[in-house]
């Protein structure tokens, strides 16, 4: 009996000598044997992964965020470091550390690609994104700063390399279009819608991209320092948007810019016949070939019926003129519009 008790004290000893000791995260400190208390450097990545999500789960963000960090320092070609890697980055996400989030997020695309959490690092990076696409505050020392849309921009920009190929490729441009809307850099903003179009046109954001081509176009056209073929560029688009995508909800309002967009060249060329008309002296010829265009452009018009008006009125004016001194001469309104026609 002795004997067998003896045995038994022996194998519990054996048992307990070979367990693993468990592993716990203390700040400042690192990674603790629990039983001993004697700080080490742990041999157990598992041990060490679990010891940080405990960390997690009690939402000691910060402490979480150091261990996982750790982890990846210590055991960066473990089984368990694409993980760790990318709750780095989820970590920094709770504290509101976007930017270094994005970072992190974009080390595990880079040493870790077979990681199951490939995907997911993408698809926080695309999220991230739209946070600095809405405004989302970042902090700098705890002072909160806006979001630059240099950094949106970058930030759909790696989404796009790191998978041009997957589902989030052609939404990114589409963001990145957007964002530089947002900074009124229309140009640039097409140029992404256009890329679009061409890498994805079977996209669920291909319709979306050619409408907000004729958008750019239309913002561009209302800055009085800006080209004044905006308004036919984004006409152009929004046709182009009808044609090729019908049934598209926002159709009713790619008409009404259309509309909006014909009436105002028509006010401004009222605007520069009127201009000629009344200059010192009047260059009543100038005036007429636009009063002309404003018929032309929209014939059923109210303005269309003033400058009508001034059309028969001007033409007995030039006639008398061109009677006194060029007998037998006709009033021509084909001719170009003068070049050095005002912008108003």
């Amino acid at each position: 009996m002795i004997r067998t008790l003896a045995c038994l004290f022996a194998i519990t000893g054996l048992i307990t000598s070979l367990a693993p000791a468990a592993l716990i995260w203390r700040p400042g400190e690192g990674w603790v044997n629990e039983g001993s208390g004697q700080t080490l450097a742990a041999s157990d990545a598992k041990a060490a992964l679990q010891a940080a999500r405990n960390l997690e789960s009690q939402e000691l963000y910060k402490d979480a965020l150091d261990a996982y960090r750790s982890i990846t320092r210590r055991w960066p070609l473990s089984s368990v470091a694409g993980e760790a890697q990318f709750k780095v980055g989820l970590m920094m996400e709770k504290r509101a550390e976007f930017w270094s989030a994005y970072k992190a997020y974009q080390t595990v695309v880079t040493k870790y690609p077979g990681s199951q959490f490939f995907d997911l690092a993408i698809e926080r990076q695309f999220s991230i994104g739209n946070l600095y696409l809405a405004g989302e505050p970042q902090k700098l020392w705890k002072i909160p700063l806006l979001p630059s849309m240099d950094k949106t921009v970058e930030i759909f920009e790696t989404v796009v390399k790191n998978a041009p190929y997957g589902t989030l490729a052609a939404q990114a441009l589409f963001k990145i279009g957007l964002a530089r809307e947002n900074q009124r850099n229309w140009s640039a903003a097409i140029a992404s819608y256009n890329k679009l179009i061409d890498k994805y046109p079977g996209s669920d954001f291909a319709d979306d991209a050619q409408y907000q081509i004729g958008y750019a176009w239309y913002q561009a056209a209302s800055e009085p320092d800006y080209d004044q073929s905006a308004a036919q560029k984004s006409i152009e688009a929004f046709q182009d948007f009808m044609v090729r995508f019908p049934n598209s909800e926002k159709m009713a309002q790619a008409q009404q810019y259309m509309k909006e967009l014909s009436d105002r060249r028509v006010q401004g060329s009222m605007n520069i016949a009127k201009f000629y008309e009344n200059q010192s002296p009047p260059n009543f010829k100038a005036a007429l070939i636009y009063y002309n265009d404003v018929v032309q452009q929209n014939p059923g018009s109210e303005l269309a019926n003033e400058a009508k008006k001034r059309v028969e009125a001007l033409k007995e004016l030039v006639e008398q003129k061109q009677s006194v001194s060029n007998p037998g001469s006709s009033i021509n309104l084909s001719e170009e519009k003068p070049a050095a026609s005002p912008v108003l």
